[in-house]
């Protein structure tokens, strides 16, 4: 009888012991889970850090040289779009993309209303 007794004493306390350990490594988990979101979060940050800067230099890249643009006739917007380029036959939206970027939904937006010709000009008097 004893004997039982013992043994329904060790097979409750490896349960215990089971469950705890489970629960641990739960935990472990759920944290180390929780560290890599806070993580991914932090670089994404930079990465727009780093985008919204380098549109600010963009203008001064080869890159744009290469357009054979005038920076000079570069005006920076930032919001919703980086810029316009004023040419003497065109006037063109600039929106610039660094690494895997894309345009959001409102760019999106600008960009159809521009290919459908919904662009106007309106001049305001004080």
């Amino acid at each position: 009888m004893l004997g039982i007794q013992i043994s329904y004493l060790i097979i409750f306390g490896l349960s215990v012991l089971s469950l705890w350990s489970l629960w641990m490594n739960i935990r472990q988990w759920w944290l180390g889970r929780k560290k890599n979101k806070e993580t991914a979060s932090r670089l994404q940050g930079a990465a727009v850090g780093r985008g919204l800067m380098a549109e600010q230099f963009a203008p001064f890249t080869e890159t744009f040289k290469n357009l054979g643009w005038n920076i000079q006739e570069f005006k920076f917007l930032g919001r919703p779009v980086d810029g316009i380029q004023f040419e003497e036959d065109e006037i063109i939206i600039v929106e610039f993309k660094t690494g895997n970027s894309a345009m959001s939904q409102k760019q999106r937006n600008i960009k159809r209303l521009v290919d459908d010709g919904k662009v106007k000009f309106q001049e305001i008097r004080f």
